[in-house]
């Protein structure tokens, strides 16, 4: 058999595994999505305080946000296709036991795919907001000025097939065990959905700390698709204050979204008095 023969008859193996790739990535945004809408739009008592905005995202937000996610999660469920694909030709550096390099190892990759899709998601998100890339690719997302849970996937195609790539990007660097890759995906739309929550969950004192201010904020973000030219990190601001471009405003922004909670406290307790 030749081979393309062989592709042909591993893509048509390939194929009963399509609605469940899709389904797994989908039910992963939308459990997250779905209890952090839960948590601070339905159930948001303990949450008011830490609103970062005043104003409210609309439903029609929502709906939009919610399709748009469903069509990166198809441009997700295509590139792991393709990856899946290759991988039988040795393409991509994958490896199904963990003995074969330890328990270390598999922890020490899932940080470095962490930390690699943070320098990647930095410097292709600022590429994005150049005039061409914004208008044609990146427009679609910071059309929620106002964030919410859902907005975590809501990308343009193209916006999503950039993000999908750091899959295929990692596993050509280096070998990859399957639950270092489950993990790194849950960590990110966990983050992800954090991050367009509306809401701060950190604490003040993160905003003082020389080293825990790197870690990237919900504020951080939200201040992002209000200014849009300002704040492009993921997981850390580290890039962001290296490269000056965290917002003028962003530590004393942080350090009133989380104040609020403490005068709301203060108040109370001073009224039961």
């Amino acid at each position: 058999m030749n081979f393309h023969k062989q592709l042909f008859q591993y893509m048509i193996d390939l194929v009963p595994q399509i609605p469940i790739i899709f389904l797994i990535d989908f039910l992963r945004y939308f459990l997250f999505a779905g209890m952090a809408f839960l948590v601070f739009y339905i159930w948001k008592h303990p949450f008011q305080s830490r609103k970062i905005q005043e104003k409210n995202a609309k439903p029609s937000q929502f709906k939009k946000e919610f399709l748009y996610s469903v069509s990166s999660v198809i441009i997700y469920t295509s590139v792991t296709l393709i990856v899946f694909l290759f991988r039988k030709y040795g393409y991509f550096k994958f490896y199904n036991h963990i003995e074969d390099h330890g328990w270390g190892y598999l922890i020490l990759s899932t940080i470095l795919i962490l930390g690699i899709q943070d320098f990647y998601f930095y410097w292709t998100h600022r590429l994005m907001h150049t005039r061409w890339l914004y208008k044609r690719v990146h427009k679609v997302h910071h059309d929620s000025v106002t964030p919410s849970p859902w907005t975590a996937y809501s990308f343009h195609p193209w916006e999503a097939f950039i993000h999908s790539l750091i899959m295929p990007i990692v596993a050509l660097l280096f070998p990859i065990h399957p639950l270092a890759l489950m993990i790194f995906m849950t960590f990110q739309i966990i983050r992800n959905v954090l991050g367009h929550s509306g809401y701060e969950i950190f604490p003040y004192w993160m905003g003082t700390n020389k080293i825990l201010k790197l870690v990237n904020s919900n504020t951080n973000h939200d201040m992002h698709h209000q200014s849009f030219r300002y704040n492009y990190g993921l997981y850390t601001t580290a890039w962001d204050y290296l490269f000056g471009t965290v917002h003028p405003e962003y530590e004393k922004t942080f350090a009133k979204v989380t104040s609020k909670e403490q005068g709301q406290r203060r108040s109370e307790l001073q009224e039961s008095i």
